[in-house]
């Protein structure tokens, strides 16, 4: 060990673990009066790139495991090691926290939030923290670090895309408000993913600071939980896997939003139309839709998930311990592992997510519209609204409805006039959000779609954002039904056969809805479950039996699931019509078959690539199709 540099050489860490904990708890109990962002490393030196001279620069240094790297025959210079250290850090000793945030305009204080945080603030001084929020709008950036603030805990290091650092000014108050930024993709570059491993695992090990990231990735244009991104989960979990850390506590984090500040653009990036780049430029301009009101952001803290707790009876750690860690990796035992935290932490979230009367709203005016109609009687909305809010209530939704349901569903029209208004007849409307004489001419260029289907399109995919925050508390019933619609005119089931139909469904839409992995009898018992105490199917002996057909649960529950069979036949039909050999262009064409599908179906959400490119992998993945490159 003697010829070899450690982490703490990389960065230039000097404390001992009981130097860590004690920053962590002076973080903690700050005051609360003007309060510098907490610093990365004790030593103030960590992060301070760019302010030594240069040979006393850590990118004069390097770790065991960028020596391998090195040493494997990547061909490097020091100048570009410390461009890459320099591209990623984050500086919270730069600003002051009042530079960043003006005022305490303070959240909601009820005691059951304050136990949240006391909670989350002895777990602070025990364990490194993990958060791990959704990701539904760029406003989940600022929310998380927001309430840290206001709580007085220790603000988070955050984990965002490079796109971010090149916008002016703001790039770097983000760096500053504790901002480290990383590539897109760098898998296929050693050098980098050495030097990434390396700061994300001192931030955990040596800061106090809790490390912040979305598991998901990116930001969720359907408003449906994604796939988890293994590669920072993985990251921070080899940390326990290499016994460097006794434990660490991921905290999951649900965002609701009544209204998602960008509804409409995600609509047209469903379609097609590419994503803006951000620009401090775009951002001025956005700031005018800020007049306008977007209702209640709900957020829910979840439980600490322990690695350890989680993960020791599924690897076998010791084996893991006993390889110099700057030559062990990860294998895959410990990857599929990971893999299963991250679909358990998606659970987690899902479960502690709030669902807005906004949502309850969607189900039933896009089950009107699937029909051609586009107003309906207020007292008929309100109507619906209450049933299926019963029902949701029932499976063990949290559905912030405060007064009466003909109160909520007025609140959240009025929040929403622009995709849905009350007409002074007391009927809503359903509006047309895409008008062609209003929109660039780019936005036609991008959609190969006819104008009539873009009009309805932009509306559907809107009212199917909100739907989507809700989908996942529906779909496990939703799949039980379909699987027990697809024997013979309904007939009757075995339970295991109904079981195995369901796991194939279950698999088939892996990419659309989260699921725990290894829990398919868990899932199909929790469907199963809903359609028995409903009065949708019976259970006797063994034998399972729709009780009838055309019932208000399973209406809405066929219209649910409508839309994402028609995207999955349509990719199945566009497949085997001829070998792709360009993914851009197979998504286009299966678009196109979803357009000469829907007829008057109404399923104008069925056209959203998300799906498509899900559909494409699940086939892909069950071995329907080969990917032979790319």
């Amino acid at each position: 060990m003697s010829g070899k540099r450690t982490v703490e050489d990389f960065f230039r860490v000097e404390a001992s673990s009981s130097d860590v904990t004690q920053e962590r708890e002076r973080n903690i109990s700050r005051s609360s009066g003007s309060v510098d962002i907490p610093t990365i490393s004790r030593s103030s030196s960590l992060m301070s790139l760019g302010s030594e001279p240069e040979d006393s620069r850590p990118g004069s240094q390097a770790s065991d495991q960028v020596d391998v790297v090195i040493a494997g025959g990547c061909s490097i210079s020091s100048q570009e090691l410390q461009t890459i250290k320099d591209k990623m850090a984050a500086l919270t000793n730069y600003y002051k926290l009042s530079h960043v945030i003006k005022s305490k305009n303070a959240p909601d204080t009820s005691s059951k939030v304050l136990g949240k945080t006391i909670k989350l603030r002895s777990t602070l001084v025990d364990t490194p923290v993990v958060l791990l929020p959704t990701h539904r709008s760029y406003a989940d950036f600022l929310l998380i670090s927001y309430i840290a603030y206001h709580y007085n805990l220790p603000l988070p290091v955050i984990a965002a895309g490079m796109d971010f650092m090149k916008m002016a000014v703001i790039g770097d108050k983000l760096r500053g408000s504790g901002a480290f930024y990383i590539r897109r993709s760098f898998m296929d570059n050693p050098l980098y993913w050495a030097v990434f491993q390396e700061y994300v695992q001192t931030i955990v090990e040596c800061t106090g600071s809790p490390l912040e990231f979305f598991l998901e990735g990116t930001r969720s244009r359907s408003g449906k939980s994604l796939p988890p991104k293994i590669g920072l989960l993985g990251c921070v979990s080899e940390i326990w896997l290499r016994g460097r850390l006794p434990d660490l506590a991921i905290v999951p984090i649900s965002i609701s939003y009544d209204r998602t500040l960008e509804e409409k653009l995600y609509a047209y990036e469903l379609l097609g139309v590419p994503k803006p780049p951000e620009s401090t430029s775009g951002l001025l301009k956005a700031t005018s839709i800020l007049k306008e009101s977007f209702g209640d952001i709900f957020i829910h803290v979840g439980e600490p998930v322990s690695v350890r707790s989680y993960l020791a009876p599924r690897v076998e750690r010791h084996l893991s311990t006993s390889v110099p860690q700057h030559l062990a990796s990860v294998t895959k035992s410990e990857l599929c592992a990971c893999e299963s935290l991250g679909y358990h932490v998606l659970r987690q979230i899902q479960q502690g997510a709030v669902t807005s009367v906004w949502s309850v709203v969607c189900v039933q005016l896009a089950r009107f519209l699937h029909g051609g109609r586009w107003s309906l009687p207020l007292a008929t909305l309100v109507e619906e609204v209450a049933w299926l809010t019963g029902i949701l209530r029932r499976t063990g939704a949290a559905v912030a409805l405060e007064g009466t349901v003909e109160e909520g569903v007025v609140n959240s029209l009025s929040v929403h006039k622009q995709l849905a208004s009350l007409e002074e007849d007391n009927v809503v409307s359903v509006q047309r959000i895409h008008q062609p004489a209003s929109h660039p001419p780019i936005t036609q260029k991008r959609i190969e779609l006819s104008a009539s289907t873009v009009e309805h399109a932009v509306t559907h995919l809107m009212l199917q954002h909100y739907i989507n925050h809700a989908i996942h508390l529906l779909i496990r019933p939703a799949l039980v039904a379909l699987a027990l619609r697809s024997l013979h005119h309904g007939a009757a089931s075995t339970t295991e056969n109904l079981k195995q139909r369901f796991a194939f469904l279950r698999a088939l839409f892996g990419f659309d809805f989260m699921f725990e992995k290894d829990m398919e009898g868990r899932d199909f018992m929790e469907g199963l479950s809903v359609l028995t105490w409903s009065g949708e199917v019976s259970v006797v002996q063994e034998q399972v039996q729709m009780m009838q057909s055309g019932s208000p649960l399973l209406t809405t529950l066929h219209h649910l699931i409508s839309p994402f069979a028609l995207t999955y036949a349509s990719t199945a039909v566009t497949l085997d019509s001829q070998t792709w050999e360009d993914n851009s262009l197979l998504v286009t064409a299966i678009q196109r078959q979803v357009e000469r599908s829907i007829g008057s179906s109404g399923l104008y959400s069925a056209l959203s690539q998300d799906s498509i490119r899900h559909a494409i992998r699940a086939f892909t993945k069950i071995g329907v199709v080969i990917r032979t490159s790319g």
